[in-house]
């Protein structure tokens, strides 16, 4: 049975429809990338996952109708990181703000010792220790992303949705954070859901894709099924040499636009 499973997802934006159609699923331990051009969709879809949005169609979370959940159990059970680091507070420490996520945002004086170790070990994790006790504002976006996946991690989700999770980092960072992402999401059984722009991400850290076009999915299955040269020719509307690279990956090489 899938983890995450979505049957005939809408989603709607006052009179605009964002998103119709949707239906997939992903398996504990694996990646699902959200591809497609500009203003296909692939925030709005997130967004309405995340219970950010109005929804129509089902969307269960190991069997269980998410829609029957309140809004304290779905944020539990359901990591979300934003595009951009807005979210991230910028007057307390990092180490405060994992204990607060722990807490359903609410300040407690004294911290239970198992939130102070999992802060802990999530500062080790994603090399954050030596950030621990400055805050967002005096952080690089690149850093504030990282916190900001932290905070979504440290409450142990089984569901991580993922909006354009690289945009704020340099090229080894981002080769960092998917990383981290693709080994905790196997490592802990949970279902990840990310944004990518990157085609050559999406082929090295994803397990499967769903390729929107004006918010209806035109394309779904294991991920080098999705981008082929043909397929990215008439979604992107790019000729791509899609080439097989050492490792069993794919590497996308645009030529020229159409």
């Amino acid at each position: 049975m899938s983890l995450l499973s979505v049957e005939g997802l809408g989603v709607r934006i006052g009179r605009f429809q964002a998103v119709r159609g949707v239906s997939c699923a992903v398996a504990a331990g694996e990646c699902l990338a959200i591809l497609g051009r500009n203003g296909a969709g692939k925030t709005s879809l997130v967004r309405g996952l995340a219970g950010l949005l109005p929804v129509t169609g089902a969307i269960r979370l190991e069997g269980a109708d998410l829609a029957a959940l309140g809004p304290a159990e779905r944020s539990r059970r359901i990591g979300y990181v934003a595009q951009g680091v807005a979210q991230v507070s910028a007057r307390l420490t990092v180490f405060d703000l994992l204990l607060l996520a722990q807490n359903g945002g609410a300040f407690a004086w004294a911290a239970p010792r198992e939130s102070l170790r999992r802060a802990e070990a999530m500062l080790d994790l994603l090399g954050l220790q030596p950030l621990a006790r400055r805050t967002p504002a005096e952080m690089s976006g690149g850093q504030r992303q990282m916190v900001a996946l932290a905070l979504a991690l440290v409450r142990r989700p089984r569901v991580l949705l993922l909006d354009e999770p690289t945009s704020a980092l340099d090229l080894a960072n981002q080769l960092h954070l998917l990383e981290l992402v693709r080994a905790h999401t196997r490592q802990a059984g949970m279902a990840t859901v990310m944004v990518l722009h990157d085609l050559n991400l999406a082929t090295r850290y994803a397990d499967t894709a769903l390729m929107l076009e004006e918010g209806a999915p035109i394309h779904a299955g294991p991920v080098a099924e999705v981008l082929t040269r043909e397929r990215l020719a008439r979604v992107y509307g790019v000729d791509c040499h899609v080439m097989a690279v050492e490792g069993g990956h794919r590497a996308i090489y645009p030529l020229a636009r159409l």
